[in-house]
């Protein structure tokens, strides 16, 4: 069973849209704590919603869409 409710996955899940970020940097922004925020974007990973992304030293989170899109951007 999911631990956080839909409306706090929807705020994190709008952070992680707008581009992809590191754990402090997304807690900071949500002003809520890196565990409880690593714990919700895990769940949102779980379900589909949001994915892990490498800059190639970094490894930052951002939604599924965001990651794609990197990714476009990337390779051409």
């Amino acid at each position: 069973m999911p631990e956080f409710d839909e409306e706090i996955k929807q705020k994190v899940l709008e952070q992680l849209n707008k581009k992809p970020w590191k754990y402090p940097d997304l807690a900071k922004v949500l002003k809520m704590k890196k565990k409880e925020v690593v714990k919700i974007v895990q769940e949102l990973i779980e379900e589909g919603r949001a994915a892990y992304w490498s800059t190639g030293s970094t490894v930052l989170v951002a939604s599924k869409e965001k990651v794609e899109e990197m990714e476009k951007l990337r390779s051409e």
